[in-house]
């Protein structure tokens, strides 16, 4: 017995759901890698404080109280969606399984997305400002009286951009603020977006957005990816001390790259042995992170 319309209707959104869940379960997103998810309730969470706080000092005569917030700096949480129409002839002449491969693609798209925004923004880090109002990779970060430079080489070169970042603080350089996540749904076939388009909608949305940790946590260039840029990226990232002088116990753990520097960083950490015969001394030294959003 053919099927009602409705049938068809009810099958196709279980079949699109499912396919979407499986987009979704099927994806391998890096974000995580660079970025530290924070939870957001508002329409923007401020972050001023990150350039104020404090280490831990001897307690002698009074608190030592830090005045914290007085830096402007908030991520905006903003919406993103994206939404297919699908005709009504279609669903009346059963023609319904090119749709279950969108709501996949919907869900693939939706787990990858974070990648985006995330390395997107770590890219951009060259002219992009953060919470003390220079570029996350600047030459003069100011922490006391002293300045520090996370940036190895030219900050204007055109070069591949590359990453050494140590993941193992409380943020990671990037902030992955996360306000409702994305969420699947289908238009009712009765509402009016059917009757005066002839067609039913399918599509999927949610509210986040990134922006900057600290910067200690993070050095980048555009300079070749040669042993000796490394060791600079080694010794700015390590190099950076609190206010009171002391080391912030920032550690490279990994390397972070775009698909062309992909062979430059293997033969830089992955290889043993180097080609004149001897031991490479950065065998294993970091995690290698090869992102295809670096590109």
């Amino acid at each position: 017995m053919p099927q009602s319309q409705s049938e068809i209707l009810q099958n196709l959104f279980t079949g699109m759901s499912a396919s979407y869940t499986q987009g979704l379960d099927s994806a391998s997103p890096q974000w995580q890698e660079i970025a530290t998810e924070v939870p957001s309730s508002t329409s923007a969470n401020n972050y001023g404080w990150l350039a104020d706080i404090p280490g831990i000092q001897e307690w002698v005569g009074e608190r030592q109280l830090a005045d914290i917030g007085k830096h402007g700096y908030a991520i905006e949480n903003k919406t993103w969606e994206t939404s297919i129409k699908v005709k009504r002839e279609d669903v009346d002449d059963d023609q319904i399984g090119m749709y279950s491969v969108l709501a996949k693609n919907f869900g693939f798209q939706v787990a990858l997305f974070p990648d985006e925004l995330s390395y997107g923004l770590l890219k951009a880090g060259f002219e992009t400002q953060c919470f003390d109002g220079q570029y996350f990779f600047d030459t003069d970060h100011p922490m006391g009286d002293d300045t520090y430079s996370n940036i190895v080489g030219v900050p204007t070169s055109t070069g591949e951009p590359w990453f050494l970042i140590d993941d193992t603080q409380v943020l990671k350089p990037i902030i992955y603020q996360h306000r409702r996540p994305f969420v699947f749904k289908n238009m009712n076939p009765n509402e009016e977006f059917t009757w005066f388009n002839n067609a039913l909608a399918a599509g999927t949305d949610g509210r986040s957005n990134v922006g900057f940790g600290f910067w200690q946590t993070a050095v980048g260039s555009k300079a070749a990816l040669t042993e000796s840029n490394y060791e600079k990226a080694i010794e700015a990232l390590s190099g950076t001390k609190k206010n009171n002088g002391t080391p912030l116990g920032i550690r490279p753990t990994k390397l972070v790259v775009g698909p062309r520097n992909r062979a430059a960083a293997k033969k830089l950490i992955n290889v043993a042995i180097q080609g004149g015969g001897g031991s490479n001394p950065y065998f294993e030294d970091v995690k290698v992170v090869v992102s295809p959003y670096l590109g």
